[in-house]
């Protein structure tokens, strides 16, 4: 009986502090659409390579651009939508969004290289140079 009510003892305590370990271990959970957007901006200025300019303008359109997508998404929530294919036609809206306003921002190099991140640059393959072109057709 003593055994029974120690593994249950157990049990509760483990189950009262794992959902607070989870929350220490998970912060990006808690983090805002800006923050998210800073982060992004901050990863793609190492990745591409982005000169201050372009870093200015990035974390910019990421700003406004995850905003927007999340009030989009908030406001689905309160209207009751609840099919997944309508959230998933709000975030292909926004991300061809930020892909028609990163074409303009980005060098035809930088721009493919993230279209090959975000797994968007399937007909793109590197050459001998390391610059990234257009795949070949093959002959049917």
């Amino acid at each position: 009986m003593k055994r029974l009510f120690f593994i249950i003892a157990a049990l509760f305590m483990i189950l009262q502090v794992a959902p607070a370990f989870a929350q220490q271990q998970n912060p990006d959970e808690e983090k805002s659409p800006e923050e998210l957007a800073i982060e992004m901006a901050e990863s793609l200025e190492k990745d591409l390579n982005l000169d201050a300019t372009q870093m200015f303008l990035v974390d910019s359109i990421f700003r406004h651009n995850y905003v927007a997508m999340v009030d989009d998404i908030n406001n689905m929530r309160k209207m009751g939508v609840q099919d997944p294919r309508n959230y998933k036609a709000v975030s292909d809206q926004w991300t061809e969004k930020n892909l028609a306003a990163l074409k303009k921002v980005l060098r035809e190099q930088q721009y493919i290289r993230y279209l090959k991140m975000i797994g968007k640059g399937k007909e793109y393959k590197k050459d001998k140079d390391g610059n990234y072109v257009l795949k070949k057709k093959k002959k049917s």
